[in-house]
């Protein structure tokens, strides 16, 4: 559970898309999905926000950990940079 944000931008695939993700400071693979990333683990493990490539976009979930909004602004910041105008919608 959490807020969940759908981020919609122009990129070429999902792979170009995660390759973002994974430089975003305090990434790591996710275990569930290939393309999913997990930010900033709290001290028991549990990631404060995960984050999932997809096409033409990604989807954004902040846990409520904390530093949720923080980590989604420095996502979009990392994929504006790559891509361009990112859109944020919260679902």
């Amino acid at each position: 559970m959490g807020i969940e944000y759908r981020l919609r931008f122009d990129a070429p695939d999902a792979a170009a898309v995660a390759a973002v993700l994974r430089r975003v400071p305090g990434a790591s693979k996710a275990h569930a999905q290939e393309d999913s990333i997990d930010l900033v683990a709290t001290p028991f493990g549990q990631p404060q926000a995960t984050v999932q490539a997809e096409p033409g976009g990604a989807y954004f979930c902040d846990h409520c950990g904390g530093s949720g909004r923080a980590l989604l602004g420095e996502v979009v910041a990392h994929l504006a940079s790559a891509f361009g105008a990112v859109i944020v919608e919260e679902l």
